[in-house]
């Protein structure tokens, strides 16, 4: 019988915000439960979970949109194994998504990379699967990327670092985040 999901956004207590740099000017950040809204930052914004998580063999699902800005509107930080990665939606002036980083290489130039015209204010089905050895990541049920792990070498940007080991962010830009739940699988 699969494990009944997680709700991550009905404990706010259950969250922090992000306010080192390069994330200690961001923009206003409010969590009620079920729904985060992210106000745009200089250059970023951002929270980061506090809860247990799964190092791999798990599903994250939400909703988000960009409100306003055009750049990544969720870049969500995960853990895989005993490293981290960050799945990029959106960046690089709006529509770049893939995993940075891997094999030392960001979103927009390993082989996860690919282009999606987003738009501000419509709302995108967002799904990571972390499981040995693929990792998937869907946008509104269509797969963006599917990467073999092992043997692969994962990290975040140096600016990502305080989003370990669950966080979301967003740069330059400001989101509503909606329904994210976490799953075994």
């Amino acid at each position: 019988m699969p494990a009944k999901p997680r709700h991550l956004l009905t404990a706010p207590e259950a969250w922090g915000v992000v306010a080192r740099d390069p994330f200690d000017r961001h923009g206003e950040i409010q969590l009620t439960p079920g729904h985060l809204e992210i106000a745009a930052g200089n250059p970023g914004s951002g929270l980061v979970y506090r809860g247990p998580l799964p190092r791999t063999d798990y599903r994250i699902t939400l909703e988000a949109q960009r409100t306003a800005g055009e750049d990544f509107f969720c870049g969500l930080t995960f853990p895989i194994g005993s490293q981290h990665a960050t799945l990029i939606i959106g960046g690089w002036g709006g529509g770049v998504t893939g995993i940075s980083n891997i094999d030392g290489m960001s979103a927009i130039e390993n082989p996860t990379t690919s282009y999606t015209p987003f738009e501000n204010d419509r709302w995108y089905k967002i799904e990571l699967r972390v499981t040995e050895p693929l990792l998937v990541a869907l946008v509104d049920g269509e797969e963006i990327l599917s990467v073999d792990a092992e043997g692969r070498q994962f990290n975040v940007w140096p600016e990502l670092e305080p989003m370990r080991p669950l966080g979301i962010a967003t740069w330059k830009t400001a989101a509503t985040i909606r329904r994210m739940q976490l799953e075994r699988v």
